[in-house]
């Protein structure tokens, strides 16, 4: 067979089906070796080299796992497996265990789920079973075997020690999923439970379509434990066809951790959550003490996770909010104006304008990367005018490192952009459209938006600019359209606790007079609407007077936490890395007083 002379024609070799080429594009679709099993999932992932001649694809499902790739034919070159950069290892499947020992369940294994009133039938159920294990830390000791299934099929395996808790052990390098997840396959609604013990005290009483990440919850929830919820983008098809979720994980402070992080990632308007009785836990607890009828009665009382609507006040409701800590705010990474306003952490609606070559962008990404940086957030970004995307990712990097990206005195050296490029990949995932094939519309943004949430955790989108959205007005008027797709942004804010930022251009300003200064620009010169200015939680001006400065104006503050409106913040810029810093021997920030600045 003849190599491959285009890169659709390498992908029709290979059977893959890809929407466009655009180059260092990821895409997601169904695996042509597998078909994505009975579910149809779309479980393979399909990168094109950043030079657009080859492209390298890795299917996610265990029970597949194809890795592979190719380059097309140069004159110089044969398709060859694509090197310059490593496709990720493909899950390895557990060892097979003998028929004996998978039916091994002795009488301290019962006597273990016994005491839980989980009784063996149910044991028998989730196939587990007794071994002997040798853990590093305690030596050869009996172990609860909990095998983890997908399609039918051991993907990975948990060890609990005997009868100690821990350490618990897994096979290495097993395929990332959800205990128990073959049983919620077209479920519309899915318990979401904190461990295997208690996945099956839910099955005792009946209740099949329950589910556990495998790792259980963290301490605390942030960059560095990412890997403990790979499971959600394993299953990602699947669980978007869930309508409901109950969240019934532990009553302690990781259980509750891990049930915010679920609810932000899964979507809160379909979440609900249940709270068990006192003096239990979770759900094995309630079981063990108060039986079968009493686990389900705190399921079926699930609350709605609160989002929208009426909420009545009950007794206790301010008290309860009093003993919590207070909304967490961010810095924006300089003194001067850190002095003055901060940001919010919980899902807002956040605008940023000021005209052409103002730094507005600038000094948006600089806040990005401080944020990434001081408060562990992830970024999803949406910058259609920085093409290619990866121009952003260099002045991120910039940034990041306080050097010029391209080579010259004084710039980042090759250590410097591993560095920086691993600590990116962690903390931005960017959002391209291949403006060939479909415009960019909010219905698309929002769709990719919501996977970065599930899958990567994002904690902030950055649409930087707003005009280059493909608008669908209709008979709208320019004012309606804009205030629904406003009010949409800050559902979806809310919903996935998730920051908003826009970044929004100014109408054309009239001609100055001869002598006059232009002033910043408020939420009235934006174009299109008014409801920028009513309906943003938190509203920016970034004006630049002079060269090498920037004023920052606060023109919208929704809560007086957050800081006053009208204060005016002057900061020096660093053009050659993107920074930006308080001036030495700064003066008070002075309060505008300007009808411009509601």
């Amino acid at each position: 067979m003849l190599p491959a002379q285009s890169l659709p024609d390498l992908m029709a070799e290979a059977g893959i089906r890809l929407k466009g080429f655009q180059t260092g594009r990821t895409q997601h679709v169904v695996c042509p070796r597998c078909s994505g099993g009975r579910t149809r999932e779309i479980s393979l992932s399909v990168t094109v080299d950043d030079d657009g001649m080859g492209a390298r694809w890795i299917c996610h499902r265990g029970s597949c796992g194809w890795t592979d790739g190719g380059r097309i034919a140069t004159t110089t070159e044969r398709t060859r497996p694509v090197a310059h950069v490593p496709a990720p290892a493909p899950p390895r499947a557990p060892p097979p265990h003998s028929a004996a020992e998978t039916s091994s369940r002795p009488a301290w294994l019962h006597n273990f789920f016994d005491k839980r009133n989980i009784g063996p039938h149910t044991v028998a159920a989730f196939g587990v079973y007794a071994s002997q294990r040798t853990f590093p830390q305690i030596g050869a000791r009996p172990t609860i075997v909990f095998p983890y299934l997908l399609d039918g099929k051991v993907v990975n395996r948990k060890y609990r020690p005997y009868p100690d808790k821990n350490p618990m052990m897994q096979e290495p390098g097993a395929l990332q999923t959800l205990f128990n997840v073959d049983r919620i396959a077209g479920a519309n609604e899915v318990v979401w439970v904190e461990g295997e013990p208690d996945v099956l005290a839910l099955f005792e009483c009946g209740i099949t379509p329950v589910v556990s990440l495998k790792d259980g919850a963290p301490a605390t929830v942030n960059a560095a434990n990412e890997k403990r919820f790979e499971a959600l983008r394993v299953h990602e098809t699947v669980l978007a066809a869930v309508k409901r979720f109950i969240l019934a994980g532990d009553m302690d402070g990781p259980g509750l951790a891990l049930r915010e992080e679920l609810a932000r990632r899964l979507g809160r308007h379909r979440c609900y959550l249940v709270t068990w009785p006192d003096g239990c836990k979770d759900a094995c607890d309630v079981l063990q003490r108060d039986g079968v009828d009493a686990v389900r009665t705190a399921i079926s009382m699930a609350e709605p996770f609160p989002i929208n609507g009426l909420q009545r006040i009950r007794a206790g409701t301010l008290t309860s909010l009093r003993n919590k800590l207070p909304p967490s705010t961010m810095t924006t990474g300089a003194r001067a104006t850190d002095a003055k306003f901060s940001l919010p952490t919980e899902g807002r609606l956040l605008v940023i304008t000021g005209f052409p070559s103002s730094g507005k962008s600038a000094w948006t990404r600089f806040v990005m990367v401080h944020t990434a940086a001081n408060h562990d957030r992830c970024w999803a970004v949406f910058s259609p005018e920085m093409e290619p995307w990866e121009h952003f990712v260099a002045e991120c990097a910039e940034v990041y490192s306080g050097k010029p990206f391209w080579r010259g005195l004084g710039s980042m050296t090759d250590d410097d952009v591993v560095e920086a490029e691993a600590w990116l990949g962690d903390h931005i995932t960017m959002i391209v459209c291949d403006a060939e094939e479909e415009s960019p519309t909010l219905d698309w943004l929002l769709e990719r938006a919501a996977a970065c949430v599930l899958r990567d955790g994002a904690t902030d989108l950055l649409i930087d600019p707003w005009n280059e959205i493909a608008h669908e007005r209709g008979k709208d008027s320019e004012t309606d359209y804009i205030g629904r797709m406003l009010q949409r942004l800050k559902a979806f804010a809310k919903r996935h606790g998730c920051n908003v930022w826009i970044v929004a251009h100014p109408a054309k300003p009239l001609p100055l007079r001869p002598g006059e200064k232009r002033p910043a620009p408020g939420p009235y010169d934006i174009s299109g609407s008014q409801h920028w200015a009513n309906k943003t939680d938190i509203g920016i001006t970034v004006h630049s007077a002079e060269p090498g400065t920037a004023e920052i104006h606060l023109w919208k503050s929704r809560f007086r936490r957050w800081g006053q409106r009208g204060v005016a913040v002057k900061l020096e810029f660093d053009a050659s890395v993107g920074r930006y810093s308080t001036p030495l021997n700064t003066p008070e920030s002075v309060h505008v007083e300007d009808d411009n600045h509601t």
